[in-house]
């Protein structure tokens, strides 16, 4: 088992992310598993074995900075080749909140723009719409160009089609809309 020896505010950081998330971070093994299957995981973003020890260390300015969990897909792989059944996505909630709370800037800072416009896709279309939410979010961050290469070989590919971006296609607003109005309800924030 593993001993802390921080602080008391470094063992406080630990206590609420394992009570507010329900995981005991105290049974992570470091094993790497977690890392080894995530999808983000990449040498600017160091991973759920590297967030967890931030957190195990008491390092609470690192871990509520760090880009793994602004960038958690929450596909659950961690969760699942985990050993002792960690879930890094309620980690990660968790984190969020502590950093929305204490005005911690995102480690990616157009990350909330892009969640506007996913959303907006959904709601206007059922559907993320990947092409317009990708134009329209390189559009607004003024980098029109960034992804136009890659975009046209998806084009050639048959992977997306430009047709997307035409009006006239068959919504399903007053569906999406219902969803995300019973979802504002559950949350009380209607």
């Amino acid at each position: 088992m593993l001993t802390l020896k921080g602080t008391s505010s470094e063992r406080q950081f630990l206590d609420q992310v394992m009570h507010k998330s329900g995981q005991n971070l105290l049974e992570c093994l470091q094993c790497g598993k977690c890392s080894g299957g995530c999808p983000i995981t990449s040498n600017e973003v160091g991973g759920p074995r590297k967030l967890i020890a931030e957190i195990l260390a008491g390092m609470k300015e690192e871990a509520l900075c760090d880009p793994t969990w602004w960038y958690c897909v929450s596909c659950g792989t961690c969760a699942t080749r985990c050993p002792v059944e960690i879930n890094i996505y309620q980690v990660a909630t968790v984190l969020c909140e502590m950093a929305e709370r204490e005005n911690v800037s995102p480690s990616e800072p157009d990350i909330h723009r892009f969640e506007e416009l996913f959303l907006k896709s959904v709601r206007e279309h059922g559907r993320v719409e990947e092409l317009q939410t990708a134009m329209l979010f390189n559009l607004q961050t003024r980098k029109p160009f960034k992804d136009a290469g890659k975009g046209l070989r998806l084009m050639l590919r048959g992977a997306i089609s430009p047709k997307e971006l035409l009006p006239g296609k068959k919504s399903v607003r007053a569906r999406a809309d219902h969803i995300f109005q019973q979802v504002l309800r559950e949350k009380g924030e209607e």
